[in-house]
Parts: structure tokens; sequence; C-alpha cells
């Protein structure tokens, strides 16, 4: 019988720990704790108390945050 990976660990292996986000966006642990309180990062996953991330919603985030001009973000 072959042996298959349950989803939840695939899922549980794509999650990005905080560390590793704030390195690929260039900024810190604290800038990403600090969106997470005010609800202005990327979606996060909790697991006991330590938030990860999902790639496809680092994605979704990261598209959200672009724009056509300066003038746009203060909209």
């Amino acid at each position: 019988m072959p042996f298959s990976t349950p989803a939840s660990t695939i899922l549980l292996d794509s999650l990005i720990t905080p560390a590793t986000l704030a390195e690929r966006l260039g900024t810190t642990e604290r800038n990403l704790s600090e969106w997470r309180i005010t609800g202005r990062g990327p979606k996060f996953i909790r697991i006991g108390r330590s938030p990860r991330y999902r790639p496809e919603a680092v994605d979704e985030w990261l598209l959200a945050q672009e724009h056509a001009s300066t003038s746009e973000e203060a909209a």
C-alpha cells in the first residue's frame, strides 16, 4: 500500500515563518508584528503562539499593494 502525505502536512510544510517573510520583503519581524496587529499585512495563520503565512495569502497581499501612482496610495 503506497504511503501518501496527508494534506495538512503539505499545508504545514508550505507555511512561511515571520523571519523568512521579513527577509524576503526587506522588512523586520517587528514590522510584520505591527502589520498583524493593525491588519495591514498579509493574512496569517496562528499555530499556538506562532504566526505563519500561506504563500497564496502573501501573493494576494503583494498584488493589493500595486499602485499606478503615489497619489493612489493616499486614497
